[in-house]
């Protein structure tokens, strides 16, 4: 995307980041898209029906009541994000063999797509919710959403030059996964899970030789999908989400600790939203105090759970050695021998009923 000494076309910018954020975070194809509830560039407002009329048979008292229909709205602002601003010395620019602008234009996108990525997952995870009056309240996912792994003790790290000895991820620990989205009513279609690189190979090698073949059948790798298990389309990347000593989210680029936690996160398409705002670039061209250019860059994004009652996400943690904050998990009814990646690897109580529940 080369640009040489000329404005930055706005509207190519923004292509051009919206086709790295799909392909760098294939997560982000997957969430109900709330872009169009934007106002004024920086609030979501996303007007919801109240109760829906009653219905009598043979009516024979009148006149009948008429109820005010009580609608309500859901709001919340979009994040900001921008990258901390490059100076391109004229020499630099003038006398490199490559396209400075560019490179430095290339780097900006690629930070700015993987920090919007990892704060997909967070602002799922933490978000506000409305009390029984109405009002919004910092929350988070419930401790009954979140599952501990089961696996052998090994080493893992958890952020550079820590490590620490944590739980494996194995094929079981995502049945569980699947048990409590049945038992909380989400539907069955468009069910994903996305693992950090280290439990993503755990669970590869706890899975037997049938299901391997089954997983590996069903990978769709243009689309980010490495394989099915379970019902959920599996992604992998190099960081999902961490999360405190007491299994709280923990926002990205935190530093973390060897008692802290990294997780994966399973959701359902239409239990968790995005919604892209302004995406700018900013380039001043021949500053004198700098003697060249000046390049950064600004996106604008935001994102929630939509269910008030978290249902559609779940979270698996790599647990610690020690017992972990809430180390009683559901108990799944399937086992990881099962044979194939299908739906059917858990219990599937509840599994027929699609309602989606209440919305925050």
């Amino acid at each position: 995307m080369a640009t040489g000494k000329t404005n930055i076309p706005v509207e190519i910018f923004s292509e051009y980041i919206v086709e790295k954020l799909r392909r760098s975070n294939p997560h982000l194809q997957h969430a109900s898209d709330e872009s169009r509830y934007i106002l004024g560039g920086s609030v979501v407002h996303i007007p919801q029906a109240g109760a829906s009329p009653t219905v009598v048979k043979n009516r024979d008292t009148y006149p009948a009541t008429a109820v005010r229909r009580g609608d309500t709205s859901v709001t919340y602002a979009l994040d900001v994000y921008t990258s901390t601003p490059t100076h391109i010395a004229w020499d630099e620019e003038n006398e490199a063999s490559y396209d400075k602008i560019d490179s430095v234009m290339n780097d900006h996108v690629a930070t700015l797509v993987e920090a919007v990525g990892d704060n997909a997952f967070y602002l799922w995870l933490k978000g506000l919710k409305k009390d029984a009056n109405g009002a919004l309240q910092a929350d988070a996912i419930p401790s009954s959403n979140i599952i501990y792994t089961t696996g052998a003790e090994e080493a893992m790290a958890i952020a550079d030059g820590v490590t620490a000895t944590r739980k494996a991820f194995t094929a079981a620990d995502l049945a569980k996964a699947q048990y409590l989205m049945n038992h909380a009513n989400v539907p069955k279609e468009g069910r994903y899970a996305c693992l950090e690189s280290a439990q993503y190979k755990q669970l590869i090698d706890s899975l037997s030789a049938n299901q391997m073949a089954a997983f590996q059948q069903s990978a769709d790798l243009a689309n980010g999908v490495v394989g099915r298990l379970y019902g959920f389309d599996i992604m992998e990347r190099s960081s999902v989400a961490a999360f405190s000593a007491l299994g709280a989210p923990v926002e990205p680029g935190t530093t973390l600790t060897a008692d802290n936690y990294i997780g994966a996160v399973c959701w359902q398409k239409d239990c968790v939203t995005k919604a892209k705002g302004d995406i700018l670039p900013f380039l001043n061209e021949k500053q004198a105090t700098y003697f060249g250019d000046i390049f950064s860059a600004l996106v604008k994004f935001g994102g929630r759970c939509k269910r008030s009652d978290w249902g559609g996400v779940v979270a698996i943690l790599s647990d610690k050695p020690a017992a972990s904050p809430a180390a009683a998990s559901p108990a799944a009814g399937g086992s990881d021998d099962n044979g194939g990646s299908d739906d059917n690897g858990g219990s599937d109580d509840n599994g027929g009923a699609e309602g989606n529940g209440g919305e925050s």
